[in-house]
């Protein structure tokens, strides 16, 4: 008596789902390429072309994992609060396109408070039409950098917000450019005072982090400094009329 062998993940293909995750993890998660996966195989005594592997991959983003990325783009544009950013990467032999020109991968995200869900893509390009249609229809809060077409996507669904982090490069920048920090005290630099006080927010996030508190139902936990409340009031409205 012989069991009737289960159906292969991917038609007339010997690859077994186990060997199929493995090269996944190997290739995705641990950045190795293909040529190392084969030369790893070969070492055991398996001989797997990497030409084999790359068309299983493809097999496999088509039949699974192309699904679970649409799911996670609909949970997360279900969220009140998104973070983008894009990044250069190279891609070598493209269709129709030389190797040195840029190509971008961008990072649409959730909150820190929220489920965490991050989904990537692949774009040739960095103009603002990627954001419009990836965010076409959400109405939230974005997070983003000082790249400017992220402010223009023109939909008034959207409050815009800058990351802090860049928003400090800036001053810091002027502060430097002022003689240093010593120069910027005497003149009572505007820009010095601003660098400060978003410093003395990131240091009480910090502060707050260590000892457990977070963020419940997009609100800081009783004891949890304002996320804004040192550039807020007076002192900006007087600063940056």
């Amino acid at each position: 008596m012989r069991a009737p062998q289960p159906e292969p993940p991917i038609p007339g293909s010997f690859a077994t789902p186990s060997l199929l995750a493995w090269i996944v993890n190997g290739k995705y998660v641990m950045s190795l390429p293909l040529y190392r996966i084969e030369a790893d195989l070969k070492a055991c005594g398996a001989t797997i072309s990497r030409q084999d592997m790359a068309n299983w991959m493809m097999n496999v983003h088509a039949r699974w994992l192309a699904k679970v990325h649409e799911r996670m783009k609909v949970e997360l544009l279900s969220h009140v609060r998104i973070h983008a950013d894009e990044t250069t990467v190279q891609v070598l032999k493209e269709p129709n396109r030389e190797a040195k020109k840029k190509s971008r991968m961008w990072l649409f995200c959730s909150a820190r408070c929220d489920v965490p869900v991050y989904v990537f893509e692949y774009h040739e390009t960095r103009r603002k039409g990627v954001a419009q249609e990836f965010l076409a229809g959400w109405s939230g809060t974005l997070t983003t950098d000082g790249y400017k077409p992220y402010f223009n996507l023109g939909n008034p669904n959207i409050a815009n917000t800058a990351c802090l982090v860049h928003v400090r490069r800036y001053f810091a920048q002027i502060v430097k450019i002022a003689g240093g920090g010593a120069k910027a005290a005497s003149a009572a630099s505007v820009a010095l005072e601003a660098r400060r006080r978003i410093d003395a927010m990131f240091q009480g996030r910090l502060q707050v982090r260590r000892h457990g508190a977070g963020c419940q139902e997009g609100r800081p936990r009783r004891g949890a400094p304002p996320a804004h409340g040192g550039l807020r009031g007076g002192w900006a409205r007087a600063s940056f009329p």
